[in-house]
C-alpha cells in the first residue's frame, strides 16, 4: 500500500519565502509568530518546506545552527533545528521524512500532534518549552517610562547584559522597526525592554533587564507594560515569550491580561549510530 505522505508535492524555498506560504502562516499570526520571525529576520539561515492541500496547509523551517546563536550555545551538537507548523498529520509526517538521519537535530514543536508524528522517525529528548503570550486588550501605560524610537538614546548596556548586541538592534530602531522603554533616575536607566517588528503587526518584546540594585521596584512590569501600551495603542500585536519554569515572567504576563498564544516545546534528537 502507498504511503499517503508519498503522495503530496512539496514546495522546497529559500528566503525570501513565497508569498503563498507567508500567506498560510499569516492565518494564525501568533501561532506562527517563531516561523515568521525565522524567515523575516534571519533568512540566511533558513531552508523551508511547504505543503498545501484541501484547506489544510504544513511548513518546516530548518535552521542551520550556525547562524542561529541561540541554539548553536544552548544545543552544541545539533546541526540544525526543525520548525514545524501543520495542521494535518500526513503532511507533517512527509516534512520530517526529509530530515537527515545522521545528524543531530532540534525540533521545536507546538502541539503533541506533529510531536508523535516526529517521535515514530526520531528519538525525542524534551529540552524546555517556551510560552508565547500576547493581548488585543487596552493596558495602562506608565507615564514614568521614557519610549525612545530613536537609537543614540537607546540603553544597550542593558541589552547587552541579556545578549542583545547594539549591532543588531540599533539598525532595527533606526528603520522604525523597534523601539525602546526605560526607566531612568538620574539620566540612568535602570530597567529597560524593547520591541521589534517580526511581522507585519506582530511586534516581540523582549531584553527585559533590570540593574540589581533596582530590583523588587516592579520595574520589569512597568517597562513592558509600557511596551505592550504602545503596541496596542498603534494596532500592533505584542509577544511576550517566557520559560516554562520562569515563573515571575509568566506572572508578569499574565498581570498584564495577556493570555497564552504558543507553546512552542523544544526537543533534542542525538543522531542515530547506525
Amino acid at each position: 500500500m502507498q504511503n499517503p505522505s508519498s503522495a503530496l508535492t512539496i514546495l522546497k524555498f529559500f528566503a525570501p519565502a513565497p508569498t503563498s506560504v507567508l500567506e498560510a502562516l499569516r492565518h494564525k499570526p501568533l501561532g506562527n509568530a517563531v516561523i515568521l520571525k525565522f524567515l523575516q529576520n534571519s533568512p540566511k539561515s533558513v531552508t523551508g518546506y511547504h505543503i498545501a492541500g484541501n484547506a489544510e496547509t504544513a511548513t518546516m523551517l530548518v535552521i542551520n545552527n550556525r547562524w542561529n546563536d541561540f541554539d548553536r550555545e544552548t544545543y552544541p551538537t545539533a546541526t540544525s533545528t526543525a520548525l514545524i507548523s501543520s495542521d494535518n498529520p500526513t503532511f507533517t509526517q512527509a516534512l520530517v521524512e526529509i530530515l537527515p538521519r545522521h545528524e543531530t537535530l532540534v525540533f521545536k514543536l507546538a502541539n503533541e500532534m506533529d510531536r508523535d508524528v516526529v517521535a515514530q522517525q526520531f528519538p525525542l529528548e524534551r529540552q524546555r518549552a517556551l510560552l508565547s503570550y500576547s493581548t488585543r486588550n487596552h493596558v495602562a501605560g506608565d507615564e514614568s517610562i521614557a519610549i525612545n524610537w530613536n537609537s543614540r538614546q537607546a540603553p544597550f548596556e542593558l541589552f547587552a547584559a541579556q545578549g542583545h548586541s547594539q549591532r543588531w538592534l540599533a539598525p532595527l530602531i533606526d528603520n522604525g522597526r523597534a523601539f525602546t522603554c526605560a526607566f531612568e533616575e538620574n539620566g540612568k536607566a535602570l530597567s529597560a525592554c524593547f520591541a521589534f517588528q517580526i511581522d507585519d503587526k506582530i511586534w516581540e518584546i523582549g531584553g527585559v533587564y533590570t540593574l540589581p540594585q533596582a530590583r523588587r521596584r516592579k520595574l520589569a512590569k512597568s517597562v513592558v507594560s509600557a511596551a505592550t501600551a504602545e503596541l496596542v495603542q498603534s494596532n500592533r500585536l505584542p509577544r511576550y515569550q517566557a520559560e516554562d519554569t520562569n515563573k515571575p515572567s509568566i506572572q508578569l504576563a499574565e498581570s498584564l491580561g495577556m493570555t497564552r498564544c504558543l507553546t512552542l516545546t523544544h526537543y533534542l534528537s542525538t543522531a542515530s549510530v547506525k
